[in-house]
């Protein structure tokens, strides 16, 4: 790798009022070599035979870290526990949503965690990797490839073959699928391995680069990676840990790396920027999630969301901004905070029917960016039931008052880890999304559940996606693996559908991935105490500049309330609130001459319960 230049920037934000926070890092550019071009058909595994191995074992550094982990979840486990009798949010006003299709996925008996990760093509080619191994399927699950990972890596010429945390994304500009891996965890063997497909055909043709995990020899290696892509480059973060310190001083930071796609599809060098010794007010960041665009739309520039993600309380996130191009000097990366106004705090395990799950920390797992809005995802303690929960945020890209908003999202029974969310809308001014999750619980075996949020502050019941069948029982000790994330992508031909992989516990105490395609549900239908047919609202005409007429069927003679929300979800006006006045059909009308042209929702409650949704166009 040749390094070409390296600087150090310090940034200073300008804060209520105030030149009161710094931000700081450092900056790399480097260009990599192709190391080979192999055609993934050649390392079909038609018997797809893997060795099972226990967890490998961590080194030092990460054993400390995650012996520091356990003290904080037995704290926080004490400061708020088990509480059976917690009261559960009623959410059956909001639709649930259906599973469309649901097999097998990597069914190869391997070693834990699975890791699971997932991205999909516009034929419906689903390529789901974990730790060991790729499969390719159609959408009913038939196999079309199954491939070994460590076979199809060979040809970077790795130390060792010590593959982990594999990522793949599929990009919706270029056609084409990106994989990312690790491998190593020494300092003198990491390195992050990477695979762009030459075509839009997964068991084809693939250009393979490996880049140092070790950067500078400066006795660390490569951990837990993200990737996203823009119109242009793909953007890879990942934990610097060295392997033979404390907690305390073993987390090096992590890294930023900016990398020209094309490239990278080209089978030409791979240039590549990094972004180095990130920090916020004196403190290294942590786990820096990048932000993915929400449609198949590609930005032109990055987000990435941060957070505390080892504290057993806390309000605060970190938003990041990268803007430039892998080539361009003048490139910068600014940051600023949200104050949330509910915290998130470290999760406890997760109890199953044996043993416990590990949950791991509280970091920002997945988010998506529209149209100026960010929703993320994150474990967390419920700090209501005392059981493990997700934590669901969002936060506007441009927001003076420095807040946000989330929420500690929770079973009314089981303990929750390791969410993921996709966008759902079918149109720019739909902030609704699917967040899939691991579950389990002392009656309950590890499996999947799904979960809608309607975009306006409301969540539908989970519904299942697989149901375990048995523990997992595959370590020594008391505390098993799911993997570390769950792999969930939007379905782009299919606007309101998902794809989502994760693990459920299944005969012989093992996981193994499972596999849906999920559906939101239509938000016209009534959920509550009436049949479909019996609440309907009409918005007419639409789109219009001038008045809107609904007409709203309440068969009952309930309370009416009709409030109207912006693109972002945000509340504008309560238009109307009244008990009605008679049972039946009321209609009501309103101007719109004093809204900007844009697109808004419409919403009915009948008794303050939701009933129905519609979007309306303001000319």
């Amino acid at each position: 790798m040749n390094n070409v230049f390296k600087m150090n920037c310090l940034l200073t934000v300008f804060v209520l009022g105030q030149w009161t926070l710094s931000a700081q890092y450092t900056v790399e550019t480097y260009q990599d070599p192709l190391k080979a071009s192999v055609v993934m058909h050649d390392f079909h595994d038609p018997y797809a035979v893997v060795v099972q191995y226990e967890e490998a074992p961590h080194p030092s550094g990460k054993q400390a870290l995650k012996a520091f982990l356990r003290q904080r979840k037995l704290e926080a486990q004490r400061i708020t526990p088990v509480n059976p009798n917690a009261p559960v949010k009623a959410r059956s006003s909001v639709s649930p949503p259906e599973i469309l299709a649901s097999f097998s996925g990597n069914s190869i008996i391997t070693g834990t965690p699975l890791d699971n990760h997932l991205a999909v093509g516009p034929e419906e080619e689903v390529i789901s990797t974990i730790n060991t191994h790729m499969l390719v399927t159609n959408n009913t699950g038939f196999w079309l490839g199954s491939y070994k990972l460590d076979e199809f890596f060979e040809p970077v010429g790795g130390a060792i073959n010590r593959f982990f945390d594999p990522r793949v994304i599929y990009d919706t500009e270029q056609d084409r699928f990106i994989m990312v891996i690790m491998n190593g965890t020494e300092c003198s063997n990491s390195e992050i391995a990477f695979a762009f497909s030459e075509t839009n055909d997964p068991r084809g043709a693939w250009n393979l680069y490996a880049i140092d995990g070790c950067l500078n020899d400066d006795g660390t290696f490569a951990d837990y990676p993200m990737i996203a892509l823009t119109d242009t480059e793909l953007f890879l973060t990942y934990n610097a840990v060295n392997a033979d310190s404390s907690w305390q001083t073993g987390f090096f930071g992590t890294q930023i790396h900016q990398i020209n796609k094309m490239d990278g599809y080209n089978g030409e060098v791979l240039n590549r920027k990094v972004w180095n010794d990130i920090t916020f007010e004196g403190r290294l960041l942590r786990n820096i999630c990048p932000i993915r665009n929400a449609d198949e739309t590609l930005p032109e520039s990055m987000y990435f969301m941060s957070n505390r993600n080892f504290d057993i309380t806390n309000d605060t996130v970190f938003l990041l901004h990268l803007t430039g191009q892998q080539d361009d000097p003048d490139a910068t990366l600014d940051m600023s905070y949200r104050v949330m106004d509910n915290p998130y705090g470290v999760p406890p395990y997760a109890v199953q029917t044996k043993d416990s799950m590990d949950t791991n920390d509280a970091r920002i797992l997945d988010g998506f960016e529209l149209n100026g809005v960010i929703q993320f995802v994150s474990n967390s303690m419920d700090f209501v039931s005392g059981r493990s929960a997700f934590y669901h945020g969002t936060v506007f890209t441009d927001d003076p008052s420095f807040t946000g908003t989330g929420n500690v999202v929770a079973h009314p029974t089981d303990y929750l880890g390791y969410p993921g969310i996709a966008w759902t809308g079918s149109n720019p001014s739909e902030q609704d999304a699917l967040i899939v999750v691991s579950h389990c619980s002392p009656d309950r075996h590890p499996g999947g559940s799904v979960i809608y949020y309607n975009g306006i502050g409301e969540y539908s019941d989970f519904v299942t996606a697989v149901e375990g069948t048995r523990s997992v029982d595959m370590l020594t000790g008391t505390v098993e693996r799911w993997g570390d994330y769950a792999g969930i992508q939007r379905f782009y031909n299919q606007p309101g559908n998902i794809w989502a992989a994760y693990s459920y516990g299944r005969p012989g105490n093992v996981h193994e991935t499972w596999i849906n395609k999920i559906a939101r549900p239509e938000i016209n239908v009534a959920t509550e105490d009436v049949s479909a047919d019996a609440i309907r609202m009409t918005a007419y005409p639409n789109p219009t500049d001038d008045y809107v007429q609904i007409d709203i069927e309440n068969p009952e003679g309930k309370n009416i309330m009709v409030r109207l929300f912006d693109a972002n979800g945000q509340p504008v006006e309560t238009l109307y609130d009244r008990p009605a006045q008679y049972a039946g059909k009321a209609t009501l009308t309103f101007a719109l001459h004093a809204l900007p042209a844009g697109q808004y929702q419409v919403q009915v409650l009948l008794d303050q319960k939701p009933v129905v949704t519609r979007s309306i166009v303001k000319l």
